[in-house]
């Protein structure tokens, strides 16, 4: 029987989450990626957002989608998963030329990315809600690996191609 949740974060892109406890995660992600892990033998999962492909400028934050999938997939080796036994998810990596700031290909880079990052690692990628027009709200529970997803027309419109989180202040309403 799972634990009961013992709290709910909200995710911005730029982060990344491993609680020690059962946990809900939620983020909206529209161009950029978020990747759910679960990990069944050890009943724990987390949650890699990242925004960008290829790191800018040197950055090697979790913004881009190295340095997010790496740290992700190391916070669950550190705990003592096996790659072979992490179940990832991917979502995002849709498009919207009519959202301000719109970079043509972003959320496709986003993905064929994420795909090849995980593959190094040795991780197999379990499923995907991937592309399209719509951005999704995503909400995961970290002691089940379970997720609740819904796609959505109407969100701001910064979050569409948002600049690393590094580089601007984060405004959350």
């Amino acid at each position: 029987m799972p634990l009961p949740v013992t709290r709910t974060l909200l995710m911005r892109p730029g982060f990344l989450c491993l609680p020690s406890q059962p946990t809900r995660l939620c983020t909206v992600v529209a161009s950029g990626v978020a990747v759910t892990v679960f990990d069944r033998r050890q009943c724990m999962g987390g949650v890699g957002h990242y925004s960008h492909p290829l790191r800018v400028d040197g950055l090697s934050t979790p913004d881009f989608a190295a340095p997010a999938l790496v740290g992700l997939i190391r916070m669950f080796t550190d705990a003592g998963s096996a790659p072979r036994h992490l179940e990832p998810y991917l979502y995002g990596g849709a498009a919207n030329p009519a959202a301000s700031g719109y970079t043509s290909l972003r959320g496709s880079h986003n993905l064929r990315t994420g795909y090849e990052i995980l593959g190094k690692l040795g991780v197999r990628i379990a499923g995907s809600d991937v592309g399209g027009r719509f951005a999704r709200k995503l909400v995961f529970y970290t002691g089940t690996g379970e997720s609740i997803l819904a796609k959505v027309d109407d969100i701001d419109d910064n979050a569409w191609y948002p600049s690393p989180s590094c580089m601007t202040e984060a405004k959350w309403a």
